[in-house]
């Protein structure tokens, strides 16, 4: 997956700064995963967007045909929304249910904030990738976090050369540090070490969880 050797910019002008632009340049200024970041920010006000429009006869037909929300966009809804918001969209899915005697409500769409958010996700992965092609926002990303590996998986496999090349080098440094401090935790829970002071490796175990698998929708854990 990691590639080697120099990084080589492509020499077409760089493309236009749009918004997205600007939002990853922002989140990738704070702590974990940028796509993470924006693609929860974005479903939440996606989700508070239905959740505000109930009244919304084609929003509530598209919403039964998908079969309701997974259960974390179910419970995500819930948080966010009013009592009454909510009741009427369960209402609706609960009826539909009954309506067809307990066969199933989804029509193959799936969860409509999981598809937002898939959708969010590619166009963030594309927007780093083409100004990460033309050298833009490295210094920003050689700073940052950088990629969960589910979202670096996602943009190695639509980069082009250079970004790919800097993607791939960047995170092979990041996870090559990351198992350093991991090897770190393990050495001081030796009794031999384990009255030895922590050092920033202290929370790796938690910043691992969000490397390997994404970002929790609720934010990093305490260390125990």
């Amino acid at each position: 997956m990691f590639g080697q050797g120099a990084i080589s910019m492509s020499k077409n002008a760089a493309p236009p700064r749009h918004l997205a632009y600007f939002d990853l340049q922002e989140a990738l200024g704070q702590p974990g995963c940028p796509i993470c970041r924006l693609v929860a920010r974005d479903t939440r006000r996606y989700l508070q967007s239905l959740l505000d429009s109930v009244n919304d006869v084609e929003m509530r037909r598209e919403l039964r045909l998908a079969g309701g929300f997974c259960r974390k966009h179910t419970w995500q809804a819930a948080r966010l929304g009013s009592h009454l918001s909510v009741s009427i969209l369960w209402a609706d899915l609960v009826t539909a249910f009954l309506d067809t005697a307990g066969h199933g409500l989804t029509a193959g769409r799936g969860c409509m904030a999981c598809r937002k958010a898939a959708q969010m996700a590619e166009i963030y992965c594309d927007v780093l990738n083409r100004h990460l092609e033309q050298g833009e926002l490295q210094p920003e990303y050689l700073s940052s976090t950088g990629l969960c590996l589910p979202h670096l998986q996602a943009a190695l496999t639509t980069a082009l050369p250079a970004a790919r090349q800097f993607l791939a080098n960047t995170e092979k440094a990041n996870l090559t540090r990351l198992h350093a401090e991991l090897a770190e935790i393990i050495r001081k829970h030796d009794y031999r070490y384990r009255d030895e002071p922590w050092g920033p490796e202290k929370d790796a175990w938690s910043r691992a969880a969000a490397k390997l698998a994404g970002e929790q929708p609720e934010g990093p854990m305490p260390y125990p």
